[in-house]
């Protein structure tokens, strides 16, 4: 450049003569001499500074200056330029597309390395703002670069080529280049990113919108629209009718404006997932883990994803996220109410007769629980009878450890140990009951299957125990040997059966419906699972209509289960112990379980939407709930003569549409018990032999026909 050759003839030529000079400063003369006359000392200086210059260049190795370096410096002095500044100055120039160009590289800086790559689609994610940020950025630096090839002489004779204010440090004159000369200020970068909409393309993107795409943009604040048009310079028209969103515009700028909107609905339905307060998350294997996360997309649409070891789960809807969510923690998370009881017989403790083979149950509980083991014995394995079962068995029970070990107790002494503990823990008003059913459990998928062989019941439970297993209960079998050993005693009736959770927050809109946060990492639980708090209603069906006024609520909590294994080609049970109070039945809970029931299409009336809808929200003194379950439900009870009862329930799930039957034994009528019962290993004992014959599908042992058909408040 021009100023290093300058600065180093100055170096040359100026430097020289300082140091001679200084050389003579310091020279002494020993003769003396009378005082020189002016014109003699005038020579004098001159022929000292000639030879001492010549001196030091030569200890210095530095050539004679050449005469041509002399004259420049002299027309320098004088300050004739010798090129064209203009010319000089302009060969800096850029255009605002020039730093467009640079924007991907100069992010990738920003973002913490040379290697890493962002595309134009990154970039137009951006928001306006950070846009001209950068570009900014970029322009700085430009200038810092006019400012270091040019000094300020320079700069004022470019500025005075243009007629402008020749004044102000260097990065002012440089800026005031950029700004008045060549165009790229501050307005004028906003104003690259903010053009006039008759000016842009007029292309195009539609996206189309689903019912609960639909719901989701009415939720969003009021302007949020406006506001992405702005930002994008975009125009966004939603039509209603033809259910479609068009975006049209610049074309990367419509992409980034859909990416947006997609990206702040789909924050609507992302929950993340807190295993830890459901119970202890199942140690699993990175392949089973996608394996579950397989069947809740197919299950429920919704997709499940880990990151850094928070789990996060998306769907289409607020309601599809919290249906995933559910199936996430019903398939990985241990329940802290359940216990598990195996019981043995004597005559196969010591017979390798037991094995796991696969099963598949989509009536399973917890909801959408993932099995695919049930447990089963030889057939060559001869059945007892329920007597000798009940007094000759080897009981089997998890541990808190997880391993499942040999008790010390017969079923009988250690269900009433547990159902004493479970009822200290919920309280008064002690409900009792069991279902028949299976036994299903999940295991790790990186274990060999157990159904290649089979072992004894001590070999088989401690493999079990070692792949991870979660434990389920399928409650469906069928009602035909039952109802035709019934029918001439059964007192049926048909309720619609609601059942509702207790929300740790209230809804965040006004049309009763249940909705996530808007952050992305929504702390918005739905307890769906644990069933400690829930509340059951009850509206019986007369001649295909829904009578309200018959409306029945029980307030249920605590719920604690015990599945029972029975290690014999037999049903399993499984006891549940509840606190259950009734609700009074005010007029505005009347009227909003009978919104629910319209809305869910089946109270009989003309005025119906048919639109089955899970989480809908109802409000009470207890606090907010939103509903889980809702069934039609046909009930059959007959009751024994020491007052046991017997109840056959054929079901239609109306929101996931599914049709089974269970059955359910009560100690009690309506299943309440005393503390005398509770306290009587008698009376458990009897209990006990009731399940083990209707596990032997003997089911018209023992009964009477049921007085005054009073409805069973049981808890489905």
């Amino acid at each position: 450049m021009l100023r290093a050759t300058v600065a180093h003839w100055r170096l040359a030529v100026f430097g020289t003569g300082a140091y001679a000079t200084g050389l003579a400063r310091y020279s002494v003369d020993t003769k003396p001499s009378a005082p020189p006359s002016g014109d003699e000392q005038a020579s004098n200086s001159a022929q000292t500074l000639a030879k001492k210059t010549r001196e030091r260049i030569r200890y210095m190795a530095i050539k004679p200056t050449s005469p041509a370096l002399t004259r420049m410096a002299a027309k320098i002095k004088e300050g004739q330029v010798a090129m064209d500044i203009v010319k000089e100055v302009d060969s800096f120039k850029f255009t605002t597309e020039d730093l467009i160009r640079t924007l991907p590289m100069h992010r990738a800086q920003l973002l913490g390395g040379v290697d890493m790559t962002v595309s134009s689609a990154d970039l137009m994610l951006s928001s306006k703002d950070d846009m001209v940020g950068m570009l900014y950025d970029l322009r700085t630096k430009r200038v810092e670069s006019i400012v270091g090839a040019f000094n300020g002489t320079q700069l004022k004779q470019y500025l005075r080529q243009h007629q402008l204010k020749e004044g102000g440090t260097k990065k002012e004159m440089a800026n005031r280049i950029l700004n008045d000369v060549w165009g790229i200020s501050l307005k004028a970068l906003e104003a690259r990113f903010a053009m006039p909409k008759e000016a842009a393309d007029q292309d195009g993107l539609t996206m189309p919108l689903s019912d609960d795409t639909m719901a989701l943009l009415s939720t969003l604040e009021k302007g949020y629209l406006k506001q992405l048009e702005e930002e994008f310079g975009v125009e966004i028209a939603v039509d209603s009718h033809k259910r479609e969103a068009r975006v049209t515009g610049v074309m990367h700028h419509v992409r980034g404006a859909l990416s947006t909107l997609r990206e702040r609905l789909t924050a609507n339905t992302t929950v993340q997932i807190e295993l830890e307060k459901y119970g202890v998350p199942r140690a699993l294997s990175a392949k089973h883990t996608g394996r579950i996360a397989g069947v809740i997309n197919r299950a429920t649409g919704g997709a499940l994803s880990n990151k850094n070891g928070e789990y996060f789960v998306r769907g289409d809807s607020p309601v599809a996220a919290l249906d995933a969510q559910r199936a996430l923690v019903c398939a990985m998370v241990e329940p802290k109410n359940q216990s598990l009881f195996v019981v043995a017989p004597d005559g196969i403790t010591d017979l390798a007769a037991c094995t796991a083979v696969p099963a598949s149950d989509p009536f399973s509980q917890p909801p959408t629980f993932v099995p695919d083991m049930s447990f089963h014995t030889s057939t060559g394995v001869e059945t007892p009878s329920p007597i000798s079962l009940l007094a000759r068995h080897v009981l089997l029970e998890r541990q808190a450890d997880g391993s499942i070990s040999r008790g010390s107790h017969s079923l009988v002494k250690a269900l009433q140990s547990w159902a004493l503990r479970q009822s200290c823990l919920v309280g008064q008003s002690v409900t009792l009951s069991a279902k028949l059913g299976a036994v299903l459990v999940d295991m790790d998928s990186t274990h060999k299957r157990l159904a290649t062989q089979f072992y004894t019941p001590d070999g088989l439970m401690a493999a079990v125990a070692q792949r991870a297993p979660l434990f389920g209960f399928s409650s469906n079998v069928s009602p035909l040997k039952w109802l035709r050993e019934l029918s001439a005693r059964e007192n049926t009736t048909k309720q619609v059966v609601l059942t509702f959770c207790h929300l740790d927050q209230p809804a965040s809109n006004g049309d009763n419906s249940l909705a996530a946060n808007s952050s992305a990492k929504s702390k918005y639980i739905l307890p769906v699972y644990s069933n400690d708090n829930t509340l059951v209603a009850r509206i019986n069906v007369k001649a295909g209509k829904v009578d309200f006024g018959s409306a029945q609520i029980d307030h249920v909590c605590g719920t604690r289960t015990a599945n029972v294994v029975i290690l014999q080609p037999t049903q399993d049970f499984q006891v549940s112990v509840s606190s259950r109070q009734s609700v009074n039945v005010t007029a505005d809970l009347s009227k909003a379980l009978e919104g629910v029931v319209r809305k869910l299409g089946i109270s009989g009336h003309a005025n119906q939407h048919s639109v089955p809808h899970r989480h809908e929200v109802v409000e009470t003194h207890l606090g907010i709930f939103g509903l889980e379950t809702a069934k039609v439900v046909d009930v059959s009870r007959v009751q024994s003569s020491s007052g046991a009862m017997t109840c056959v329930h054929q079901t239609w799930d109306v929101i996931d549409d599914l049709r089974f039957s269970q059955v359910e034994l009560m100690p009690a009528a309506e299943g309440r018990v005393s503390p005398a019962f509770m306290n009587s290993e008698e009376d458990w004992e009897r209990y006990l032999l009731s399940l083990f014959k209707a596990a032997l599908e003997q089911p018209s042992a023992g009964l009477t026909t049921t007085e005054g058909g009073s409805g069973s408040n049981n808890v489905l």
